[in-house]
C-alpha cells in the first residue's frame, strides 16, 4: 500500500487546529489596554482612549475622509442631514490607520478574538440641525441571546471634537448586559461620549448607543466608525466586493486578514479549497 503524504487527522477535535500549510494563522498584534481601560469597558461597555493620533496624522485622516464624504442619508438612521461614505478601504490608503490602529489591535485581541474580521468601516459627517439617532446596539442583527459573550467590538473614531451640542455619541453604560428586550428609556442613565479630536470610544457591539442630535447652526461631527466581529460571524459589509482583491494585495498587514483572507481553523473562509492569499500569487 503506497505512503500517504501530508497531514493526518485521527479526529473531530484535530479539525479545531490550524491545518493551514503554506499560510498559517497569524494572530494579531497590538497594543495591550491598560487595566483600568479593561475594566471600564467590561463594567460600562464603553472606553474613551485619548490621544491616538498625532496632530499631522489627525489632518491627513481627516482631509482624507471628508474629500469622500457622499451624499446627506436616505433614512432617519443613516440621517437625512448626515453624510456617509462606505467601502472606505478601497478609496484611501490614508484611513488604513484606522482600521489598524495598534491599541485598537490591543483591544480587539483583548476582548474579541485575535483573528477577527472588519465587518464595517464608514465615515459619518452630522451636520448641524440633525436629530438624535434612535438608540440601537451593533451587533442586532445576530439574534444572540444577552447577555452572551462579546462578538462584536466597535470604534467611532473622533475627526471633529465631539461635544453634547454637535452630535456626541450617546451610550447607556452597562446596557451591554441587559437581557434580551430590554431597551433604553428616559428612566435609564445615559451619557454622551464628549472627545477631542483624535480620540476614539471603543465599545462591546452589544451596547445601546445613539448618534447625538447637532443643535448648532455651523459646527459639523466627522467621525469614522470602525466595527469587527468574530471570525466566525458574517461581516456587515460584504468586504470582498466592497474592496477588490488587487487593492488588498497592496496592503500591510493585518489588514488582509482583517478583510476575511485568512482562515479560521480549520477551513473556514477558503477560496477553491486553499486559502484566500494564494488569490495575491502569480
Amino acid at each position: 500500500m503506497a505512503q500517504t503524504s501530508g497531514l493526518v487527522l485521527e479526529n473531530q477535535d484535530a479539525l479545531s487546529g490550524d491545518i493551514a500549510g503554506t499560510f498559517k494563522k497569524k494572530a494579531i498584534e497590538g497594543i495591550a489596554p491598560r487595566a483600568e481601560e479593561l475594566e471600564a469597558f467590561d463594567r460600562d461597555g464603553y472606553v474613551v482612549v485619548k490621544g491616538l493620533l498625532d496632530p499631522q496624522r489627525l489632518a491627513q485622516v481627516a482631509q482624507a475622509t471628508r474629500d469622500l464624504l457622499g451624499p446627506t442619508g436616505r433614512n432617519s438612521f443613516e440621517g437625512f442631514k448626515t453624510q456617509r461614505a462606505y467601502a472606505l478601504l478601497a478609496k484611501s490608503r490614508a484611513l488604513d490607520i484606522l482600521a489598524a490602529h495598534p491599541q485598537i489591535l490591543g483591544f480587539l485581541k483583548a476582548r474579541l478574538h485575535d483573528e477577527p474580521l472588519l465587518s464595517a468601516f464608514l465615515a459619518i459627517n452630522i451636520r448641524p440641525g440633525e436629530d438624535q439617532q434612535i438608540a440601537h446596539f451593533d451587533d442586532g442583527f445576530y439574534n444572540a441571546p444577552r447577555p452572551g459573550p462579546v462578538q462584536g467590538l466597535s470604534v467611532i473614531w473622533a475627526l471633529d471634537p465631539f461635544t453634547a451640542e454637535n452630535g456626541a455619541t450617546k451610550v447607556w453604560p452597562g446596557s451591554h448586559l441587559w437581557e434580551n428586550g430590554r431597551e433604553p428609556t428616559q428612566s435609564d442613565a445615559s451619557a454622551q461620549a464628549v472627545m477631542e479630536a483624535g480620540d476614539a470610544i471603543v465599545f462591546n457591539g452589544a451596547l445601546w448607543h445613539a448618534g447625538g442630535a447637532n443643535h448648532t447652526t455651523d459646527r459639523f461631527r466627522l467621525a469614522v466608525t470602525a466595527q469587527y466581529c468574530a471570525p466566525w460571524l458574517r461581516t456587515q459589509e460584504n468586504m470582498s466586493l466592497s474592496v477588490p482583491p488587487k487593492i488588498v494585495a497592496e496592503m500591510a498587514d493585518p489588514l488582509p486578514s482583517l478583510l476575511g483572507y485568512q482562515i479560521h481553523p480549520p477551513f473556514m473562509g477558503h477560496v477553491n479549497g486553499m486559502h484566500p492569499r494564494r488569490l495575491f500569487e502569480g
